[in-house]
């Protein structure tokens, strides 16, 4: 059965997203402002993986929120989860499907401080991590920290809270819908940020787009 959206709802409850999703993207991209779109796909709406189901929706975020310690209205859905295609311009808008990773919004002003001051303060600790992870220590230092936000995906290893969340998203992946997929985690100091951050990424795509 159609459950809107540009979803399908199959008889086994399991929520497939129609590759009409990817047009419907595009076109809102082209048509409407990137505030519009940042309000329509990410503020505004069940996340695309939810397939409408409000219920669903308000659930997975109070179990998440009860692990990572954070309110559950400060929780948002971003990416191809939300939108139901892939906002990466390497990736084509691709349409959500069974291999997409699931992007969350955490609001967190206590962990972003939290976060942002072990960065700051180990200097020395980050001359021992792995390559992978310095490298997105200083990228942090030099362009993240601006927009108020901490990608966890890349540093929870470090973080003073980062095994508490890995277990809340290893949690996450064993519910419905988001069974079997990487839940990624990124810490936003405010709305502001979380704002600010997707409107500079919607500008550059629907530019690049229209180009």
């Amino acid at each position: 059965m159609v459950a809107g959206c540009g979803l399908i709802l199959q008889s086994d409850g399991i929520i497939t997203i129609s590759p009409m999703t990817r047009e419907v993207v595009i076109e809102s991209l082209r048509n409407d402002t990137p505030t519009a779109f940042v309000e329509n796909y990410f503020f505004d709406r069940i996340p695309a993986i939810f397939g409408g189901d409000r219920d669903r929706f308000v659930a997975w975020k109070r179990t998440l929120a009860e692990k990572i310690e954070v309110d559950p209205a400060c929780i948002t859905f971003v990416g191809s989860a939300a939108a139901g295609a892939s906002l990466n311009p390497s990736k084509n808008f691709k349409p959500f499907d069974e291999a997409s990773d699931v992007d969350v919004a955490v609001i967190s002003p206590h962990h972003f401080a939290v976060g942002w001051r072990y960065l700051r303060m180990n200097s020395v600790r980050r001359l021992r991590v792995d390559t992978r992870t310095r490298i997105a220590w200083d990228e942090h230092v030099r362009r993240y920290i601006y927009w108020g936000t901490i990608a966890t995906d890349r540093l929870l290893g470090v973080l003073p809270f980062g095994l508490q969340w890995l277990n809340a998203t290893s949690h996450m992946a064993q519910l419905s819908p988001t069974l079997g997929r990487s839940v990624n985690l990124r810490i936003y100091a405010d709305y502001d940020s979380l704002r600010a951050y997707q409107l500079q990424s919607v500008k550059a795509l629907r530019d690049s787009l229209i180009g």
